[in-house]
């Protein structure tokens, strides 16, 4: 790629990051018409397995963009491409110009356009297959151009209530559908169509999405640029307390359910989960099970900083295994296990890609400000939007 000449308010020509990264853009909206090839000095992506990604790319003004065109946020997509081959799609949703040559703009990889969805329907399932459940939650994907790849496997079936504007976007529901014990997962697939034309897919899959044979090797010390395993128990527990919530309309105590699990040596460590808009009984008991059995001990997970070609990039999905060799100090006698790659972040101008390794599964997290103020902010929007009534005529689900 070779960067245009230098915009007003610039000191000089930007650097074009180098080949094998390529990067287009088209439009979010059918017929998805192709803007063109961008220049591009930094990109950075993430993919998540259950869960979504995020970008940023600092993007060259001029050619086939302009800054105008650049504000049309969540109006054009950009792919990344590595080896001729797409990797990453995502919609801008914020832009940060200082009046230079380039300016860069935040990226939601596609699929997490989800959490612009609201569920603006009433639903209810009773014993319907998950996979099912999950499709339905992230059909309005269709919107910009992305299928779903369903893939139910032996199937498993569950019971779920969804009501109007129940405080949670169609991301956060279908992220809570997955995040149990059984559950299916999901992930973003690239691929090209018969036209050339990049492809981004959003495979639902039980038991599990990725390679159960990919190759993949995390090994410490010697295979790694960087790497750092954590643990952490501040999510341990020996009984777990889960909490849920009233249907709309609905008056009366609370559901609440209760899992034990003493530990010889260990003295009653609880905790307790909230779960604003869950009425269902059975749901309320599936996340505490969960919630019990992968905090059971102290949350493990492994991160290490590989080069991006070594395996490529494109090789590879999050949800695919990773065998797991550490040995240091505090594990002299070595600690070997089979992981799945749970998210992975790329750095073009690095030339790497981070890696998040989970041991068990579904993958256990550690508390942060952000995730805690999520937590407040849904429990504030879940009691609010309380005995809405039906949707109004005429409004897309």
């Amino acid at each position: 790629m070779t960067a245009p000449p230098e915009l007003p308010g610039g000191t000089g020509d930007p650097v074009a990051l180098p080949q094998p990264w390529t990067f287009y853009a088209d439009n979010a909206t059918p017929p998805y018409a192709r803007i063109g090839q961008v220049t591009l000095t930094g990109f950075t992506c993430s993919w998540a397995l259950t869960g979504f990604g995020s970008g940023e790319a600092t993007v060259v003004v001029g050619g086939s963009m302009g800054r105008l065109d650049l504000l049309r946020f969540f109006g054009w997509r950009l792919w990344a491409y590595y080896g001729g081959a797409p990797v990453w799609g995502g919609l801008a949703t914020g832009l940060t110009d200082q009046g230079g040559p380039a300016v860069t703009v935040a990226l939601t990889e596609l699929p997490g356009y989800l959490a612009f969805k609201q569920y603006a329907t009433t639903q209810t399932y009773s014993q319907v297959e998950q996979t099912t459940i999950a499709g339905d939650l992230a059909a309005r994907l269709d919107n910009i151009g992305v299928p779903r790849i369903i893939v139910p496997g032996a199937g498993h079936k569950r019971d779920r209530t969804y009501t109007y504007l129940q405080g949670q976007s169609r991301a956060d529901l279908l992220t809570q559908l997955c995040q149990v014990n059984d559950a299916a997962e999901f992930r973003s697939e690239y691929t090209l169509d018969g036209s050339g034309n990049p492809v981004c897919s959003l495979r639902i899959a039980y038991p599990r999405c990725g390679s159960n044979a990919s190759g993949l090797a995390l090994v410490v010390p010697g295979g790694a640029v960087q790497a750092e395993a954590t643990w952490t128990s501040d999510l341990m527990r020996t009984r777990t307390f889960a909490v849920g919530d009233l249907a709309p309309g609905a008056s009366g105590t609370k559901p609440s359910v209760l899992v034990t699990a003493p530990q010889a040596g260990i003295p009653e460590v609880d905790h307790v989960d909230d779960y604003p808009g869950v009425t269902v009984v059975s749901h309320l008991q599936e996340r505490a099970n969960t919630n019990s059995a992968i905090y059971a001990s102290p949350a493990f997970g492994v991160s290490a900083t590989v080069p991006v070609n070594a395996p490529p990039l494109g090789s590879y999905a999050v949800g695919d295994d990773v065998a797991v060799a550490l040995a240091d100090p505090l594990v002299p006698s070595g600690y070997t296990a089979m992981g799945r790659l749970v998210g992975a972040s790329a750095d073009a101008a690095a030339g790497t890609v981070a890696w998040t390794v989970a041991i068990t599964q579904p993958p256990p997290h550690k508390r942060s400000l952000a995730r805690e103020l999520v937590r407040l902010d849904r429990q504030v929007v879940g009691l609010f939007h309380q005995n809405l009534g039906t949707p109004p005529g005429g409004t897309n689900p």
